[in-house]
C-alpha cells in the first residue's frame, strides 16, 4: 500500500497556496500597495525638489530686492507703474 496523499490534503495545499498569493498581492503589506506607496514617494519627492527651488529663487528674488537699487527701480516701473519725478511716461497699446 502506497503512502498517497488524500485529497483533503490536496485541497487544503491549494487553499494555503492561494491564500499566500492573495496576501502576496493584496494585503497592507503587498506588492500592490507597494507600488502604489512608491509611486507616492516619487510624487512627493519631485514636489519636494520643485519647492526647493522655488525657495532658492525666492532667496535670490529678496536679495535682490534688498541690495540690488536697480533691481528695484525696475519692479518699482514695471510692476507699480512708478516714474521718476519730473518723468513723464507714455502708455502705448
Amino acid at each position: 500500500m502506497k503512502n498517497r496523499p488524500s485529497r483533503l490534503t490536496n485541497i487544503l495545499l491549494v487553499l494555503v497556496t492561494v491564500g499566500c498569493i492573495i496576501l502576496l498581492f493584496f494585503s497592507d503589506r503587498g506588492l500592490i500597495n507597494l507600488w502604489k506607496i512608491k509611486k507616492e514617494k516619487l510624487g512627493i519627492q519631485q514636489e519636494i525638489n520643485s519647492l526647493r527651488q522655488e525657495i532658492v529663487e525666492l532667496q535670490k528674488e529678496s536679495e535682490k530686492l534688498q541690495f540690488d537699487e536697480d533691481y528695484i527701480e525696475k519692479i518699482a516701473r514695471e510692476k507699480l507703474k512708478m516714474a521718476r519725478p519730473g518723468e513723464k511716461v507714455f502708455k502705448i497699446e
